[in-house]
């Protein structure tokens, strides 16, 4: 296995240890909310009382939606294989361009492995649609940058 595919698979497992700190943070605020809602009922009472109330509930479900959204993007994760090399841009294509390279699995931003820094990003973002179906060598224009596809894996 060359160093480009053992990168991939290296960014791979970023994003799964960034997507379980992710679910794992939810889950202890989750926990920290519904201990705070408990102990508001115990402790106050009157029109106070229900607007700290309703705030923890507002909380809550932001804080549910995030979970399921990364339960959801974890379980897009898992099933792509980083040992895959795909020949165009699409969904688990690591991308090198001759200004930046990215990594198309989930839209966790920016990372830095080995001294390089990489985007995780999402098959919906923008960039990854104007590169979609594109091969090596292809050139494209995008936000008025000029980009040629070194190598895609």
């Amino acid at each position: 296995m060359n160093q480009d595919h053992q990168l991939k698979i290296e960014l791979h497992q970023l994003a799964q240890e960034s997507l379980n700190a992710k679910i794992e943070q939810s889950k202890k605020s989750l926990i920290d909310l519904k201990e705070s809602v408990g102990n508001e009922t115990k402790s106050t009472a009157g029109d106070k009382h229900e607007t700290g109330r309703a705030m923890m509930h507002l909380e809550q479900e932001k804080v549910m939606r995030q979970l399921a959204n990364n339960q959801k993007l974890k379980s897009i994760v898992d099933r792509i294989s980083p040992k895959i090399n795909n020949e165009t841009v699409q969904l688990g294509s690591l991308v090198f361009t001759n200004k930046i390279s990215f990594y198309i699995l989930a839209g966790l931003g920016q990372v830095e492995l080995n001294g390089q820094n990489y985007f995780i990003v999402s098959f919906q973002s923008e960039l990854v649609q104007a590169f979609k179906g594109k091969r090596k060598g292809d050139d494209l224009i995008f936000k008025g940058q000029n980009y040629t596809i070194q190598e895609i894996l």
